[in-house]
């Protein structure tokens, strides 16, 4: 497996990636994210040799934004990130019109397998999250529900709206309506400990516990 060549920017491109602020919440995170870790997980699943067409790191980037809310699914990621320059700059693309199609997507995922794709998946949410908590970027408890500890064990805050956090108390409840099956993983991400509780239905966390690295 080759990597993509070194990116040369379409001019349209890198018009559109001089007018991404620095303080802009998606490029502080990508740009928080160890990626490295992809290609050597990844490198069995790719012909000996060949260049790349699209670079996994940004196929990954893409996925992070339908989990982060940014899009709804896989046709509207494509749709934005032909149209949005700021998606298609920031998750690596180099040019609007050879932005992946939404089959793109369902193939990537198939040829690496659905167990290396969450383990991948899964790796970066978790450094995403810290990403965002270090530089106070706010994610919706819709999204996942984040819990920070100080060294000493002691609760500090979590990202619930309002004074009151009532989410263990709706999960339990959800739990035993709908029976659902809970596993936890455990991350070090950009100096904190990352206890991810994940959805085996939709293999999706729904809560990360951070706590300081001693």
């Amino acid at each position: 497996m080759k990597k993509a060549k070194g990116r040369q920017l379409s001019f349209i491109t890198y018009e559109a990636s001089q007018k991404i602020k620095k303080n802009d919440p998606l490029k502080i995170i990508f740009e928080s994210i160890d990626w490295s870790f992809i290609y050597p997980i990844i490198k069995d699943k790719y012909t000996t040799g060949r260049e790349l067409v699209y670079d996994p790191v940004s196929l990954f980037r893409a996925q992070l934004l339908i989990w982060l809310g940014e899009t709804k699914s896989n046709r509207k990621l494509a749709e934005s990130l032909q149209f949005d320059s700021r998606f298609c700059v920031l998750c690596g693309f180099d040019n609007f019109l050879k932005t992946p199609a939404h089959s793109t997507f369902s193939y990537f995922r198939k040829r690496i397998g659905k167990d290396i794709y969450y383990k991948i998946l899964h790796r970066l949410i978790a450094q995403t999250v810290v990403a965002a908590v270090m530089n106070k970027i706010n994610i919706s408890g819709n999204i996942i529900h984040i819990i920070i500890y100080s060294n000493n064990g002691k609760k500090k805050s979590c990202n619930c709206s309002g004074s009151r956090c009532k989410y263990n108390k709706k999960q339990k409840s959800s739990k035993d309506e709908n029976n659902v099956k809970l596993i936890t993983k455990n991350f070090v991400a950009l100096g904190f400990k990352a206890k991810m509780v994940i959805n085996t239905s939709t293999q999706l966390p729904i809560e990360v516990i951070l706590t300081p690295k001693k």
